[in-house]
């Protein structure tokens, strides 16, 4: 069992191994830091539950032509007991919309971590929110 300093210095590098496979659209790879039983939590979308439904979810944003996910931790914290951690910072999501456009969006992020029976952790709540301004409801 590490120190909380090991653990977090761990947390930072599945993060930026993530980056790089987001960056290199590496679907195995990206997924691989998914628990089996995690959940998914994006904007605007509905929770995606389970390791197998978040392959296929990020599958379709892996397929399109334009898609890009970048995120920059800004920090990580474990448990006093050594089994959770969470971390947070913030990303970055460009893609093509259904009408051609292009959507880049700029917001934050928030992961819990659990610490797997071998020692490693794995993600088992991933949730990400938008910068972009709220609609407005009309008055």
């Amino acid at each position: 069992m590490g120190t909380r300093q090991e653990d977090e210095t761990a947390i930072h590098e599945i993060e930026g191994a993530a980056r790089k496979a987001a960056e290199a659209r590496d679907l195995e790879r990206y997924i691989s830091f998914y628990a089996d039983d995690a959940a998914l939590f994006w904007p605007g979308a509905p929770r995606v539950a389970g390791k197998a439904a978040i392959r296929e979810w990020m599958r379709a944003f892996f397929a399109m032509p334009r898609f890009s996910l970048s995120f920059q931790t800004a920090g990580v914290q474990v448990s006093r007991g050594g089994d959770l951690a969470f971390s947070y910072g913030t990303n970055a999501v460009s893609f093509t919309d259904r009408d051609g456009r292009t959507v880049n969006d700029r917001g934050k992020y928030l992961t819990f971590y659990r610490k797997e029976p071998g020692g490693g952790w794995k993600v088992v709540a991933d949730m990400g929110n938008s910068d972009l301004p709220a609609p407005v409801p009309a008055e």
